[in-house]
Parts: C-alpha cells; structure tokens; sequence
C-alpha cells in the first residue's frame, strides 16, 4: 500500500521549467517499509504542470478589450485529487500553494497492484472534508469559480497532473465596475462551470433553470467574473444595492449560438450617469430634477464613485447663468447654494468625468456634495468654476491646463470645510504659462489659491521635465 501524507518542493523541480515538482512519502514506519519493499525508493512524485491562461491581451480594464485573467498559479491556489481505490473507496485531497510550493495534509490510499481512479480538478469552490470528500465552500455557488479538469499519468509511482491544453467548457464573464464592491449579479439561462462535467459530484446539481442570483466582490482592479455558458437570450442584471448598474441579454443577433467555450466576454457595469441626456443639447427642469433623484439614489445605495461620460454634456440656462445640467444638479443637490453642515450629501460624491475637455463658468460652484473631481481630459475651465467645493479633498487634471478664465472670483477656493484640497497636475503643467509653486502649495492664476498639497503626475506627455525625461 502506498500512503501520500507530505508534499514539499523537490531540490530537483528546477531541472523541469515548465513545471513544479512534488514529492509525498508515508508518515507512518511500518507502511514505509512496505513500501519501500515495493517500489524502491518508498516515494510517490507528482509534477504539477503551469497554470493555464486564457490566452488573452493583458489589458484588464479597458471595456470592450480582451482580459488576461488569471496567468499563474497563486499563494492559497488548491488542486484537487480524488482517488476511488477497491480497497479503501473514494478519497479526495487537496495540494494547496504556498506561492513557492505546494504541500498537503491529507493521504491517499491504494493497493501496491491496484490502479486506482484518479480525477484532478481546479475548482477553488469546493473544498476536501475531514472525511476525504468534496464539498462546497461555504457562501461559494457553481460558476463564481472556475472548474476546470486536469490530466494525469500514473507511472512507476510518478503521477503527472497538467492542466497545460485542458479545455474549458465554458466561457468567462468579466463584470467591470468600480474596485472592491459588492455587487448583485442575476442570471437567467445560464449554466454554470462544474455543472454536467465529468465529475465524482456530476449530476448532484442540476443545470440552472429560471433566475439565479450571485453576490460578487470586485477585485483591486475592478473586475468580478462568472464561469459558464450563457445560452442565447440568457440575461445577466448586475446591482449595487438597489441601483442597476447593467440589464444585458445575449441576443441572437449578438450571440446567436450563445457565448462560445474558452472565450471571454466583458460587461461594463460601472456606475454611470448620462450628463448628455441621450444626447439632448439643452435639459429641462424635469431632466435635473430626475438626475438628482438619480444621484441620491446613488449615494443612497452606497455608490459614491459616479462616472459621467460623454464630451458634450447637455446644457441649462437658469437666470443668467448657462451651466452643464449635472453641474446645476450636483448645484441643487448641495443646497442651492445655501451651506448646511447637515445635508447628508455633504463631501459624498467622487465625480469623473472622463471625456469634457472643458468646464464651463460656474459649473461646480458651491458644490458642496464633491468629495473629490477627476477630470482626465480638461485643457480649458471658465471663472469660478470650482470655487466654494467646501469639501473638495481632492483635485485632479490629467492634461496641461491651457486656458484659465479668472477674474470675477477665486478659482480654486476648495476645501475650506476639511483639511484642505490635494491637487494633482500633469508635470506639463510646469511648462505651461499657469505654474503652480510646489515649494508653497500654492498657485496663482490671477489671485493666489491654496491648496493642502500640489503633485505632480508625470504622464510624459506634452512635457518636457527632468522627471518625464528619466522615464522616456
């Protein structure tokens, strides 16, 4: 009988690439000897192969763009083994990763002139019982994981397991949102990985039928991921809270035999809202009054992170005064210019707007609801178009601010309600004709605004620093 108890990394793994190589040994004497009597050198190796990608571009957050996932193995990464022997029935254990070796703590058991059934699975949902038998992680459902089935060879007390060419029945589903959020992902028509495949477990769970619903954590970079194969006209609802921030079917015309096996699909579920109004070059008082309702929702719900697209937002003139129609509503939703240190929006909202290239007069002014604003693209901001952001902690330009129209206010007078506002540029700003003085956080344009911090990101476009020079 040969008893697998211990893994460690042999000194010998280097001499394979493309693979890690394991050695388990018995931990009790008396097998020992027997197996030494048996097979020679009383050890049973097994040579775990690279993990196996998608095969996709690295770009991982860019929509609509390929996602290179998972690419190797990971510290807490656990195969599976499972082992049906005639003598000792079914057993399962699993070899977990430490990011440099692999070990286990439980055994194996089989006949010296047996040959045992053998099944091998990546399948991080389940987990090995005390009792040598699979089960289902606790909180985890078919299809949040992959399940993908390896491959071994048994030889002369050497077991090969690769999952190098394993292919996968289904597809993957990449949800991007915003980092380390919880969202409400519900399926129609979909049949999750590990469902119907060749499996000590196979036909325990039915195939999906109706809806059903999955809680996700975005990972670091935003991205959460379902495994399966979604049929033609199956659906995905993504929530965070009681917002929808995605209602998407696979339609014939998209996917006309449903998503394809190996493959991965992508789904922006960020938090948006439409600044254009579809498209609209002028709102009405009923567009701001739903687009603030839209962002009390928001904030309600726990999306504070709220993305604006589009380079033209729609407009509204209210008195004399022409403003963007989500700067009016940011505008109505702080107080209407009226400071109340108890509003509840005060200091909630993170607002991007990752298109304009302009912000026009007045357009975030009082606003006092802006924790912080990311502007990627603005070259040009009218008068006063931040001033009284109260509690602004944060400000950033992605480009070289080329034109500043001050001269009725203070441009930049944020918060003054915290601890003051950071200010990030880009290093080509200091060789742009509005310098900021790094030495006093402070930057006059036509009067001197203060700022807690001022930094420089160095980009390397449209400058010319020592810092971007280094980094070309």
């Amino acid at each position: 009988m040969k008893n697998i108890a211990k893994v460690w990394r042999s000194s010998t793994a280097f001499l394979l690439s493309a693979f890690s190589f394991l050695i388990l040994i018995t931990s009790c004497s008396n097998e020992l000897d027997e197996a030494l009597q048996s097979v020679g050198n009383g050890t049973l190796q097994f040579v775990v192969s690279d993990f196996p990608t998608f095969g996709e571009s690295t770009q991982t957050r860019a929509i609509g763009t390929q996602d290179e996932g998972k690419t190797a193995w990971e510290n807490g990464d656990q195969i599976i083994v499972t082992l049906i022997s005639q003598k000792y029935g079914e057993q399962a254990a699993a070899l977990t990763y430490n990011g440099s070796s692999w070990s286990t703590e439980a055994s194996l058991s089989y006949l010296e002139n047996e040959t045992p059934s053998v099944s091998v699975f990546y399948a991080p949902c389940y987990e090995v019982t005390e009792e040598g038998t699979m089960q289902l992680r606790s909180g985890m459902q078919l299809g949040m994981t992959e399940y993908l089935s390896g491959n071994y060879e048994m030889d002369n007390g050497i077991m090969t397991i690769t999952f190098e060419g394993a292919i996968r029945t289904y597809s993957r589903l990449r949800i991007a949102g915003l980092a380390n959020q919880t969202l409400t992902v519900t399926t129609t028509n979909f049949t999750p990985a590990g469902v119907n495949n060749s499996s000590p477990e196979s036909g325990e769970v039915p195939q999906a039928e109706g809806s059903v619903t999955y809680t996700l954590t975005t990972d670091n970079n935003g991205n959460a991921f379902l495994y399966g194969v979604f049929a033609e006209d199956a659906t995905v609802i993504v929530k965070q809270g009681n917002v929808v921030l995605k209602d998407y079917t696979f339609t014939a015309e998209k996917n006309p035999n449903g998503t394809e096996h190996n493959k991965s699909y992508a789904l922006d579920a960020r938090p948006v809202i439409d600044g254009t109004l579809g498209g609209k070059a002028e709102a009405t008082e009923d567009d701001i009054t739903a687009l603030v309702e839209q962002l009390k929702e928001y904030v309600g719900n726990g999306i504070t992170t709220i993305i604006v697209p589009g380079n033209k937002s729609a407009i509204i003139t209210v008195g004399n005064i022409t403003e963007t129609a989500i700067g009016e509503a940011i505008y109505r939703l702080s107080g209407n210019g009226n400071y109340d240190e108890n509003n509840p929006y005060n200091g909630k909202i993170d607002l991007v707007l990752p298109d304009v290239t302009e912000i026009v007069a007045m357009e975030f002014y009082a606003a006092f609801a802006l924790n912080s604003i990311t502007l990627p693209k603005v070259t040009t901001i009218g008068d006063m178009a931040f001033q009284g952001c109260d509690h602004l902690t944060k400000l950033t330009f992605g480009s070289v601010l080329t034109t500043i129209d001050e001269h009725d206010g203070l441009m930049f007078w944020v918060g003054e309600k915290v601890d003051g506002c950071d200010l990030f540029l880009n290093c080509g700003q200091m060789n742009s004709q509005y310098v900021p003085d790094l030495a006093t956080n402070t930057w006059t344009i036509l009067h001197t605004n203060e700022f807690k911090s001022i930094t420089l990101t160095h980009t390397g476009e449209n400058s010319e620093c020592d810092e971007c020079k280094k980094l070309q």
